[in-house]
């Protein structure tokens, strides 16, 4: 009889062997890097292996893209397009007991551009393993993940849109908690571990730590009341002054209708200096039958490569059309203007169609229109992409 468990292990291993093989082209990983890997997933092959009677759930996914960029630098004196060829492979590994569940994710961007003055060729792995553990009164989890990515697309949403390009290592540990008080009560708890270094550009390595409590309480069926207190950090690598912010927020969470559900909060956060921001957030969720619409606008302080904390006001809004039971469209729109670095605004628009060949293969095509204001100078940017999907699970 066939041992499914014994199947996805073993396909866990050769994903795995693969993908460092890839990961190893022109130095791309040091050995300590593969070694986290190693562990990450050498523990979900162990549960693999030592969990017979459930099977793992696992699936493949390969994403082939050809782009091209007029102005990727977002300069505002003139503009040279660049040509991106992008090959993405994954790899996903997933079980629920009923209790427990545990997911892992191996992943690799591989990106060959035209001109590497103003887009790096890459090789960006992404790591991640998860577990949660539910029960009847509450809930718990535990995550990793290590990844790599291009500069100017992480900081384009902490600081707006970035001239050089370069690559950002993320490590996050994060760990999730919550418990049923009463019929009605609930409390959570949250906190997270980050490590953030940069390769290239003008940014300084940080480490930061978060953490928060939430206590819900259930009004009625519509409307849900919360507290949430917040507490963060970052500390520049090698030593340096810790900046910390302390936030409380009040808000609650609304069902207008079984299509429409809003959240509203408002609040204080102050950093450790002693400048205090008001904190708020908004969104709304709508989802019909073949439409799906979300908006939302927020004022966010996060932690920076430039030192300390950034807030910026920011809105957003998503909205995709189901044309038929294989084709889907949509646009995304998004406007950014930073309070506490430059006084620059960033503005977003994302179309997309989307089309499903088979069960299998998808085909989708995308443009992309940025624009970038700052000290009076306005620069903008259009990307146009065609990308074929390839997903196989439970094979």
């Amino acid at each position: 009889m066939r041992q499914p468990t014994d199947r996805a292990a073993l396909m866990t291993k050769r994903v795995f062997i693969s993908a460092n093989a890839r990961l190893n082209v022109r130095g791309a990983l040091r050995p300590r890097r593969i070694a986290g890997f190693s562990v990450l997933f050498a523990a979900a092959v162990l549960c693999a292996e030592q969990s017979r009677a459930d099977p793992w759930q696992h699936a493949v996914t390969s994403r082939f893209t050809a782009e091209y960029e007029t102005n990727p630098t977002l300069s505002a004196t003139g503009q040279n397009g660049v040509r991106r060829a992008l090959f993405e492979p994954g790899y996903t590994l997933a079980k629920a007991d009923g209790v427990n569940e545990w997911r892992a994710r191996l992943a690799l961007l591989i990106a060959r551009s035209s001109d590497t003055a103003l887009s790096l060729n890459r090789e960006d792995p992404t790591v991640s393993f998860s577990w949660r553990r539910q029960r009847d009164t509450g809930e718990f989890s535990l995550s990793a993940r290590y990844d790599e990515t291009a500069t100017r697309t992480a900081e384009a949403g902490m600081l707006g849109p970035v001239a050089v390009d370069g690559t950002r290592a993320s490590r996050d540990f994060s760990a999730t908690w919550s418990q049923v008080l009463s019929e009605r009560s609930t409390l959570a708890a949250d906190g997270t571990y980050t490590g953030i270094s940069y390769k290239g550009g003008t940014y300084v390595d940080y480490t930061t730590r978060s953490g928060g409590l939430r206590l819900t309480y259930d009004w009625s069926e519509s409307m849900a009341p919360f507290l949430h207190v917040s507490y963060s950090d970052q500390t520049p690598s090698g030593g340096g002054v810790t900046s910390r912010r302390n936030g409380a927020a009040v808000g609650s969470s609304l069902r207008v209708s079984e299509r429409l559900d809003c959240t509203v909060q408002a609040g204080k956060s102050r950093e450790s200096g002693g400048s205090s921001n008001s904190q708020y957030a908004a969104t709304a969720r709508y989802a019909g039958q073949r439409n799906r619409l979300t908006l939302s606008a927020d004022r966010q302080t996060s932690p920076s490569g430039l030192g300390g904390f950034v807030t910026a006001n920011q809105a957003r809004a998503e909205w995709s059309h189901e044309l038929s039971e294989r084709s889907t469209t949509g646009v995304n729109m998004s406007w950014r203007k930073n309070r506490s670095v430059t006084d620059e605004t960033s503005r977003i628009l994302d179309a997309w169609l989307q089309h499903d060949l088979d069960a299998i293969w998808v085909i989708r095509a995308s443009f992309q229109h940025r624009t970038r204001e700052i000290s009076g100078l306005s620069a903008s940017s259009n990307l146009a992409g065609l990308s074929l999907v390839y997903t196989r699970s439970n094979f």
